[in-house]
């Protein structure tokens, strides 16, 4: 007799006539039913549907086939023959909760709440176990702000099981609506960990970590969320936010891309898009979303300051001054679109004057007009008419805080203790960060006047604490990160922050023309890769001499003879531009240190809250400019603006090759006399010892 092992120990059982084995199973093994059901789970709507038609054809008094029969319908989109299905499935049995839940949801998806609720309690007056129900009635309590109703319904659906991750994530938001956002997170994190593939908890973890500003986390949980729910308009916006947090463009771009393919005319995700389209120095792109923004809404204020620059970079400036007077001509009372057609103005090398006037009559009571009114007659040396309209804005609002300034600088020279006790009263009425920084600032340099250092430097010290709306520090890179590569000629002009060349550099473009480039000022920015805001090494947006070379071509001018403004010098910028001439402008650091902290700087980068961080880091550029100059001094151009003004002007022309002098170039580009820094040596005497070394480098006494 054979083993049980042997396979002859086996045999198969007679089947009944007629039925055939197939793997695998084919729908028309299947049940009726079971088939609606199996193509609904698979997602075949239409195999779905048809199937459902013909089991209601044949079984016109089945609750269960009419309740399939809505369902399928409802997943097409035909909401008449999902509404008839439901009710008659209701109509047939009264007694199943499912079917009227069905019928409530259908009344949901169309906007109808109130029908919907009936509907809901309807369903739980038959079983009050149906957890769905209490489930949707939390959410449309807490869309309706009614935190007590939601909490009373999810009270209900706890005691139908407590640990289910839907239930779990109506808790987190119950939590949340509480204002326990570390409830909320737990409730979230519960339900992710009890069913990973359940998309809304996904979702609402996701959206937990953005409000807390955890981006990483928030990237992860949406990712997720989005991988089982692909097309969640609010899932891919949170996505898209928690990239462009972590400074990762391209995957923010890719976000919107899927999130504009649902929602064309989102106006939010297009003008996301192209400022990340931005970051990766895809600027034409950048372009065609804001001017398509522009198509539709000519007068948003926020996308035309953002298309301006970028039009006139293309050399379409008349394009770009049609766009503004457009908007112009929709809101003439919008002050920042009247700001930036002066901005233009300025590119255009229009009067200023001829456009204030014109705003000035276009808005009469506009307080910003007037102020820069005040501030361009200031500019030209008229103070007794730069008060006149200063007068005219206090008049109307007393704490204007531009109007206030100008008096205070008309008051300086002539009597600082007047001017600190205008500047005393500057600080109450500071609205922002930057309007604190000012006012700070204006009281030190009023204890400075009057030879009270030591206050002033615990001013400027209260100053640098004050948040401020200004270019954050990039992170200087080594050499040894930049890519191969030559830039077949060119200069660059650089001066480190605190040696300002507002002045100056309108005086070299009269002479240099086109071939000095300033789009890197300011709200210009060429992308490629060199400007105001830097990007690490290895990141697509990150610069090189190919893409230098490029964004110059792109204007229409030769690489070997443009004099380039840039913003910042490291190691990775003088390496990566390796070929080019470098003519840097340069102050005793310790001045240019002090200068930057008070007046600022061209580039408007934002000198750090703590003072010993802003001298590490003006330190390790200029370290960079001396190892370059020791190691390429044919490369290298050093113009010293705290000597000699006329031996400064000489030597520009020499490295410029200009046909015609330059005016004497004074020291006023520091704002403080030459050596003023030995005033603060016991001050600021950490950041000065970090200074010295390289200023010794720099040609610079130690003391």
């Amino acid at each position: 007799m054979p083993s049980a092992g042997s396979p002859r120990a086996w045999r198969p059982r007679p089947r009944p006539p007629g039925l055939q084995c197939r793997f695998p199973l084919q729908p028309e093994d299947l049940p009726m039913l079971a088939q609606i059901t199996e193509a609904l789970r698979r997602g075949d709507t239409a195999a779905a549907l048809a199937a459902a038609r013909s089991a209601v054809a044949a079984e016109p008094e089945n609750a269960h086939a009419q309740h399939l029969l809505g369902l399928s319908a409802q997943r097409a989109g035909d909401v008449g023959t999902a509404r008839a299905a439901f009710e008659r499935a209701v109509e047939l049995a009264p007694d199943r909760a499912p079917y009227q839940f069905s019928l409530a949801s259908l009344a949901l998806s169309e906007g109808d709440v109130a029908a919907a609720t009936q509907g809901l309690k309807q369903t739980l007056a038959t079983d009050p176990n149906q957890l769905p129900a209490y489930l949707t009635l939390v959410h449309l309590a807490l869309a309706k702000g009614d935190r007590d109703e939601a909490a009373r319904n999810l009270r209900l659906a706890q005691r139908v099981d407590a640990e289910h991750p839907q239930v779990l994530v109506a808790e987190g938001y119950v939590a949340q609506a509480g204002g326990d956002a570390e409830r909320a997170l737990k409730c979230f994190t519960a339900a992710v960990q009890a069913n990973p593939q359940l998309a809304g908890a996904q979702h609402a973890l996701g959206m937990a970590y953005v409000g807390r500003g955890l981006w990483p986390f928030a990237e992860q949980a949406l990712n997720n969320a989005l991988a089982l729910e692909p097309n969640n308009p609010g899932g891919l916006r949170a996505l898209a936010e928690a990239c462009r947090r972590q400074d990762k463009p391209a995957e923010a771009v890719a976000a919107l891309d899927r999130l504009l393919a649902l929602r064309p005319d989102d106006v939010f995700a297009r003008a996301m898009r192209a400022d990340q389209r931005q970051a990766l120095g895809q600027e034409d792109e950048a372009l065609a979303d804001l001017l398509a923004l522009l198509d539709a809404h000519p007068a948003q204020t926020r996308v035309v300051e953002s298309a301006l620059p970028l039009l006139v970079q293309r050399h379409r400036g008349e394009e770009a001054l049609a766009r503004i007077e457009t908007a112009l001509a929709l809101a003439p009372g919008n002050d920042r679109l009247w700001i930036a057609r002066l901005w233009l103005s300025g590119l255009l090398q229009e009067d200023p004057l001829v456009l204030l006037q014109r705003w000035h009559g276009t808005v009469p009571g506009s307080l910003a007009c007037l102020e820069f009114l005040a501030e361009y007659h200031e500019a030209a040396g008229d103070t007794a008419q730069a008060v006149a309209y200063a007068d005219q804005a206090l008049a109307r609002d007393p704490n204007r805080f531009a109007s206030r300034l100008v008096k205070l600088r008309a008051d300086f020279r002539a009597d600082p203790a007047a001017a600190l006790a205008q500047a005393q009263a500057l600080a109450p009425i500071a609205r922002s960060g930057q309007e604190q920084r000012t006012a700070y600032a204006w009281q030190g340099l009023a204890l400075d006047q009057l030879g009270r250092h030591d206050e002033a430097a615990a001013c400027w010290r209260e100053m640098a604490r004050r948040v401020a709306s200004a270019h954050p520090l990039p992170q200087p890179q080594p050499a040894d990160a930049a890519p191969e590569g030559e830039t077949g000629g060119g200069t660059l002009l650089w001066s480190p922050t605190g040696v300002r060349l507002d002045n100056l550099l309108p005086a070299l473009q009269r002479q240099l023309g086109p071939r000095l480039l300033l789009d890197r000022i300011g709200q210009m920015v060429r992308g490629d890769g060199f400007g105001l805001a830097r990007r690490a090494p290895g990141h697509p947006a990150s610069g090189n001499a190919g893409s230098w070379r490029a964004g110059i071509q792109a204007r229409g001018l030769d690489p070997a003879t443009a004099v380039d403004w840039l913003p910042q010098i490291d190691g990775y910028t003088l390496a990566a531009l390796r070929g080019a001439h470098l003519l840097a402008v340069v102050a005793d650091p310790r001045d240019a240190f002090l200068s930057w902290m008070v007046q600022g700087s061209t580039q408007d980068y934002i000198f750090a809250a703590e003072p010993e961080r802003a001298a590490e880091w003006l330190a390790l550029g200029l370290e960079a400019l001396a190892a370059h100059r020791e190691a390429n001094p044919g490369q290298v151009s050093l113009v010293r603006i705290d000597g000699d003004a006329g031996v400064a002007a000489a030597a520009l022309e020499q490295a410029l090759g200009l046909g015609e002098p330059l005016a004497a170039v004074s020291h006023g580009a520091l704002g403080f006399a030459p050596g003023h820094w030995r005033q603060y040596r016991q001050a600021f005497a950490g950041e000065f010892a970090r200074l010295s070394p390289v200023a010794v480098r720099l040609g610079y006494p130690a003391d």
